[in-house]
């Protein structure tokens, strides 16, 4: 996942950052000299503005994502590994946070368990942790559209969604013609697996494992608790 996207990934995503960094200065207010992780950070969109508030460590299993975040913030950490061995950091943490569809890609409801569980040992008392996940009408949207196309000077993909046997998963082939710098296309190939989960069993599992959820809302808008209906839900919690 994501090892021949990296080459294109900053021009190609879609997301409101800045609408992420809003979320995160409400959360951080007047807070200095934090230790701050940010988990799957991918090319590093947030490590930035994270350092305002602390020392920032960049997760993310993708070493080809961590080379570009590193090239826009050389000041943070970044280490290569599994979402799910962040145990091995032996480091706690008074603020992590988990943006853009990253807990989607685990396997199943087990590793999603286990991901909140190794996040809740990871954080301080008092630890806040954000983070967002698809909902099922999104899935269920990404299957129904199935086909998606994006074209331009230097880039041109063709994505197909397919279902699966589980109603909250989605797969996806995606592939790219990549101009090089000889104004050649290069084709390359990538392979999506994405789940989620529903909103009754995140609940369950947060709380279960010692989290308070301060707060959750959909698609940026705290105002909209309509899970149903929307794309993404965000979760504030607190250790």
């Amino acid at each position: 996942m994501y090892k021949n996207l990296s080459i294109v990934y900053d021009k190609l995503m879609d997301v409101d950052y800045a609408t992420y960094k809003n979320i995160i200065d409400q959360e951080l207010v007047d807070k200095k000299d934090l230790l701050i992780l940010d988990l799957g950070c991918g090319s590093g969109a947030l490590i930035e503005h994270l350092a305002n508030y602390g020392k920032v460590y960049g997760i993310d299993k993708s070493e080809e994502m961590l080379s570009l975040a590193s090239n826009k913030y050389p000041k943070a950490s970044y280490i290569a590994m599994d979402l799910l061995d962040i145990k091995n950091i032996n480091q706690t943490f008074d603020f992590v946070v988990s943006a853009f569809d990253v807990l989607n890609y685990l396997d199943n409801i087990k590793q999603f368990e286990r991901a909140i569980k190794n996040v809740f040992d990871s954080l301080e008392d008092g630890g806040i942790f954000v983070f967002d996940i698809h909902t099922p009408h999104k899935i269920n949207k990404m299957i129904d559209t199935q086909l998606y196309a994006y074209e331009d000077d230097d880039i041109n993909y063709i994505w197909f969604t397919y279902d699966t046997e589980n109603v909250l998963e989605v797969e996806s082939e995606i592939t790219f013609f990549i101009k090089d710098k000889n104004n050649l296309y290069k084709k390359v190939y990538e392979f999506q697996k994405q789940r989620t989960y529903n909103i009754s069993d995140i609940n369950k599992i947060l709380l279960s494992t010692g989290f308070k959820i301060k707060d959750y809302f959909c698609d940026f808008d705290k105002e909209n608790k309509n899970y149903n209906d929307s794309e993404r839900i965000i979760y504030i919690c607190e250790k």
